[in-house]
């Protein structure tokens, strides 16, 4: 397996040749992006916490960002005559959606490499956009997609490896739209710290270096599934864990996390956390998140207790998740209150 990081960007791909070639894209580069940034819940004479609330792209979630910004990227590379553009990428859930839902838009093949362990939600997004999928045991998980999908596209050429965990078009399109948008949407104040899953660690990267240039001193927290920490050493495994993020395994570490120059602290939060996070934020304010969102909320709120109120505490809120994880969490609060009385996402 290559790890090794490729397709260094100034800025983000141009969308002009795609959106010429597929005037369908217009409408859809239109509704991306520019999504609110929120303040949510923090503690009591502690910094502010202020959260990008991702769900209301296009597809659902701040893959479409990255899906969009490879897309565009693979338009611009590809040589049309030679044949038609097919693509393909390794996914834990929300790429694939996106991914697929730009290809189905623009009759462009898609192959995806997923767990095994996806949501029937998700397997039925993809049939409906007409992806192929390959799905790998759950035991090897990122590191068995990545694989997997590298050796796909070497035994079929045909196929362009889009390669979100390698690709530097992903920190780009962190970088100059989601970090950007961020940066104007705080309207004068500066990020003192910044969460956020490490996932592929583009989002993390790419952020930091929009936030970095308002504040130099930023400091950034990663936030990490306790089942399966960044950096461990320990084995893939297909335990519950929040979505949309997790280690690799056997030592390895995302590459883009590495482009940070600041030290990162890695913030633990485990997947009954996350769930009871996703429920206890939908009860105190209405809006629906997913588990990396609740995940990053609990880390934010950690940070901020340690500062003061004059300080500024920023994540993203990748998606809204789903109903079934919230009721997850609420029932394991309601059999924690029951046998111990009141009980947060601290208890866990």
């Amino acid at each position: 397996m290559d790890f090794s990081l490729f397709n260094a960007q100034t800025h983000a791909p141009s969308p002009d040749k795609a959106i010429q070639m597929f005037p369908q894209l217009l409408s859809y580069s239109e509704a991306l992006g520019n999504t609110p940034l929120i303040e949510v819940p923090s503690p009591k004479h502690g910094a502010r916490i202020f959260a990008k609330l991702e769900s209301g792209n296009p597809s659902g979630s701040i893959k479409d960002r990255v899906a969009f910004g490879l897309f565009c990227d693979a338009v611009n590379r590809h040589d049309f005559e030679k044949g038609p553009l097919k693509l393909i990428d390794s996914s834990g859930g929300n790429m694939a959606r996106a991914l697929a839902h730009l290809g189905h838009l623009c009759d462009v093949p898609v192959h995806v490499v997923i767990p095994d362990t996806a949501p029937e939600a998700l397997l039925r997004s993809l049939a409906e956009s007409h992806a192929t999928i390959t799905k790998v045991d759950r035991r090897y998980f990122l590191l068995g997609i990545i694989a997997k999908s590298q050796q796909i596209a070497r035994e079929n050429p045909d196929w362009t490896l889009l390669s979100q965990h390698l690709n530097l078009v992903n920190t780009a399109v962190h970088q100059h739209h989601t970090g950007a948008e961020i940066c104007r949407q705080l309207k004068g104040k500066t990020a003192d710290v910044w969460v956020a899953a490490v996932g592929t660690g583009g989002t993390i990267a790419g952020v930091y270096k929009a936030l970095s240039e308002q504040n130099p001193n930023l400091k950034v927290i990663g936030c990490t599934p306790s089942e399966m920490p960044f950096g461990t050493m320990d084995p893939p495994n297909g335990d519950p864990r929040f979505a949309g993020a997790g280690g690799l395994g056997y030592g390895f570490e995302q590459p883009f996390v590495s482009l940070i120059p600041a030290p990162v602290t890695f913030q633990h939060v485990s997947h009954e956390t996350s769930l009871k996070a996703m429920y206890q934020f939908f009860e105190n304010t209405g809006i629906e998140i997913g588990g990396s969102a609740a995940a990053n909320w609990v880390a934010a709120q950690r940070a901020a207790e340690h500062l003061d109120q004059n300080a500024n505490v920023v994540t993203v809120f990748a998606d809204a998740g789903s109903d079934a994880d919230r009721e997850r969490g609420k029932n394991i609060l309601e059999k924690e209150q029951h046998t111990h009385g009141d009980a947060s996402y601290e208890n866990c």
